[in-house]
Parts: C-alpha cells; structure tokens; sequence
C-alpha cells in the first residue's frame, strides 16, 4: 500500500531524446481513475523533459494539467472508474514551464498557456531526457494508449508495445 508521499512516473528518454517540441503534433493519453468519486483526485500528467533554448536556463520540465484542463483537451464531465481520454495538445488544454522558463514565456502554473501557445513561445525547444507520466499525489488507477504523433504506447503486463497508426 502507498504512502501520502508517494509517486509515480514514467519515462521515455530512448524514443522522444532530441525531439524538437515544435514536431509534437498530438499527444493523447487515456486514464482510468479506479475511485468512486472523482472529488480531491489528480490525474497523472505528462511531464517533459526539455531544454528550453531561450535565455540562459538549459532545461526545464514541460507539464500539462489534465485537472486544470477543459474540452476537448480534457472530459466535459470526468467520471470514475471508466477510461476517458486526454488530449494534451487539443485546444483547452493547460500547460506550464518549471523554474525561470515559466515566467521568462510567461507560462507558469499559476498563469498556464495552452499547448500551441507554448511550441510558440518555445520555438527551438527540444526533449532532453523523456517524456512521461508524473503524480505527485496519491492516484488509484492506471494510464494507458500514450499517443505521440503517429504513435501509440500501450502499456502491458509484459511491458510497453509500440504500434503505429496508419495515416
């Protein structure tokens, strides 16, 4: 059983390293919260690493805000124990920049853009470790069908499959 200071996170550095942000065209993820309420629950985020390349900080952490976020990024109504999907790069979508870069592009997490304002403000990022799941608070349920670009992760008892889509 977890404690309340528990997390979880996932990450991808191997597929996405390099990756300008400017190329990120969709980025979809399903979640399935295994509670009877959705009232105090905070879904897991995507989390990327990147470096910023603008002024002088050389990374940054990129985090969408599944909780803060409104259709169709996110469900009109979010419903327990039933899988619903996000969709970080849609419009209504909430997203911020950690540390110095936050406020440099004016995107922090008191103040988020969405995620066209931040490739715009962003122009030359690109992926330094992974990109990824992270909850800094206790989450009962699971995430699965990561969507980047043409590309859909799944993860499996086994481990992750990767299958791409047809266009």
């Amino acid at each position: 059983m977890g404690e309340g200071t528990d997390r979880i996170a996932y990450g991808n550095e191997t597929n996405f390293a390099d990756l300008p942000i400017s190329e990120l065209v969709t980025l979809k993820y399903w979640v399935f919260a295994g509670t009877n309420s959705m009232a105090g629950v905070s879904l897991p985020a995507i989390n990327i690493e990147a470096d910023p390349n603008v002024g002088l900080v050389n990374e940054t952490t990129l985090i969408y805000m599944p909780d803060v976020s409104v259709s169709p990024s996110a469900p009109v109504v979010r419903v327990p124990n039933v899988w619903q999907q996000y969709d970080a790069s849609a419009t209504g979508s909430r997203w911020y920049a950690s540390g110095a870069t936050g406020v440099l592009i004016n995107c922090t997490a008191v103040s988020p853009c969405s995620f066209d304002e931040l490739k715009t403000r962003l122009p030359d990022a690109v992926i330094t470790y992974s990109l990824g799941f992270n909850s800094d608070n206790s989450f009962i349920g699971a995430i699965d069908g990561l969507q980047v670009n043409n590309t859909v992760y799944d993860f499996e008892s086994f481990g992750v499959r990767k299958r791409l889509l047809t266009p």
